[in-house]
């Protein structure tokens, strides 16, 4: 274990291990910039939520401890080295040497730290996360993914199995399942985790999805909309503040561009902007969706250049690495995207960034799984009136056998794709793209006697 006064580390990654009310060493004594500041009683009082922590940490690179005066950090940081970390330092004489030695500190400005774990869903590149309070153990949930299969038309919560598994391995206490937006590339396991976790978190996304679903309600040619959103517990929308846990501040930003209904979240240090900026080797997402806007793009992410901390860790929604990187990351900082960003970076003016994004997305495909993905999430108050309608089948094929055939007029564009429900190896059959299907005896037969499960396999999907 190193000194980084002596070996003149550049802190990238700092660990700040405080005192347990976090508050008091900030309010008199500032932050470096970056650092990451954890509750120190984590390691002794919960050592198994304290390795979590640390599996997530990137043993590639180098991890600096730093506590107020370098005794505790040095202990935390002898736990690292014992699960197996290697270049790992500890700040001797802490935070009180670095200010003593007129080295750069910022204030703080409330931004506690969560404790942030990412899930990369391989086959959309989506990142999922797992967004915590050390010290209550309240967590979030953000951008989750239920698996779906296009070719087969069959959903499954593979993923979000795993989400689930995790939070109950750690007894994490989830509040909040929130979207970033309407997604068009996944569909959300938000109704999944609900129904999953004792907690019955509330399901959160922009408010600005009521002009999503009228936009693809013409789109998938129906109208029957509820102004109330069904399925969604709130409706966020910008300057909106809330804490996480005791003392981790929250607030929505509204970013459009992407899609209208996009706003990003910060919550402490850390933000969490879904498909506004990508790593800036990236840029940003694609503005060409109904609605989509690069201009409006271009002002959202200078309204973050302008509002957070150049520190915040920036969580991105997706990554799609480019050759020479390779590898897969969701995570940077503001200042890096403010100073590296391929796309729009500080030095790039609106007029200059319309015209790449523009660019870019003539020659973008539409997302692979958009149609499935924008009925499942935004447009959920038709897929309610089709569970109501798929239960009074039911309850007609069991008390009238008359019910020989059930037949529905063509329309001229077609309704919403309707999925699987989960039912185990047997699934219910799809009712697919196009007019509704001639739903007939036996197809009511093996409704009735799936009667007992039905239930059970639609909450697992929709409630």
């Amino acid at each position: 274990m190193t000194n980084p006064f002596n070996r003149r580390l550049n802190l990238d990654l700092a660990i700040d291990w405080t005192h347990p009310v976090r508050s008091l060493v900030f309010s008199a004594d500032g932050k470096i910039k970056g650092a990451v500041n954890l509750p120190y009683p984590l390691s002794k009082d919960q050592p198994k939520l304290f390795n979590a922590v640390l599996a997530d940490l990137d043993r590639t690179r180098p991890v600096v401890f730093q506590c107020r005066s370098g005794r505790r950090s040095q202990w935390a940081a002898q736990l690292a080295l014992d699960q197996g970390f290697t270049d790992v330092s500890n700040m001797e004489g802490g935070l009180l040497r670095w200010v003593a030695e007129s080295l750069p500190v910022q204030p703080f400005s409330k931004n506690h730290s969560p404790w942030v774990h990412a899930i990369l869903e391989p086959e959309t590149n989506t990142a999922q996360y797992i967004v915590t309070d050390l010290e209550t153990r309240e967590a979030y949930v953000i951008d989750s993914v239920l698996d779906y299969n296009p070719l087969e038309g069959v959903v499954k919560p593979t993923t979000a199995r795993k989400l689930v598994d995790f939070i109950k391995n750690l007894d994490l206490n989830v509040t909040k399942v929130i979207e970033t937006h309407v997604h068009a590339d996944h569909l959300t396991a938000a109704w999944y985790i609900k129904d999953h976790l004792d907690s019955k978190p509330e399901i959160w996304i922009g408010k600005q999805v009521k002009q999503v679903q009228e936009t693809f309600a013409k789109h998938y040619n129906t109208t029957d909309f509820s102004s109330s959103s069904p399925g969604f517990d709130r409706l966020v929308e910008g300057n909106d503040t809330w804490l996480l846990g005791k003392s981790v501040q929250c607030s929505v930003l509204a970013t459009p561009g992407h899609t209208p209904a996009c706003v990003s979240y910060l919550i402490g240090d850390a933000a969490f902007v879904g498909d506004t900026l990508f790593m800036p080797d990236l840029g940003t997402a694609r503005c060409d969706f109904p609605s989509g806007s690069a201009p409006a793009l271009y002002n959202s992410i200078h309204s973050m250049y302008s509002t957070w901390p150049d520190d915040t860790r920036i969580y991105v929604g997706h990554d799609y690495p480019p050759p020479e990187r390779a590898k897969f990351d969701v995570m940077t900082t503001l200042e890096k995207q403010k100073l590296y960003n391929k796309m729009i970076h500080v030095g790039i003016s609106m007029d200059q960034f319309v015209a790449l994004r523009q660019a870019r997305d003539r020659v973008l495909k539409a997302p692979r799984l958009i149609h499935p993905s924008l009925q499942e999430r935004a447009h959920l108050s038709f897929r309610f009136h089709i569970m109501a309608f798929c239960a009074l089948l039911m309850f007609i094929s069991l008390l009238n056998d008359w019910a020989k055939t059930f037949s529905f007029p063509a329309v001229e564009r077609p309704h919403v794709i309707m999925y699987h429900a989960i039912s185990g190896p047997n699934l219910w059959p799809p009712l697919g793209e196009g007019p509704l299907p001639v739903i007939n005896q036996s197809w009511l037969s093996r409704l009735g006697d799936r009667l007992s499960t039905y239930y059970t396999n639609l909450s697992q999907l929709f409630l």
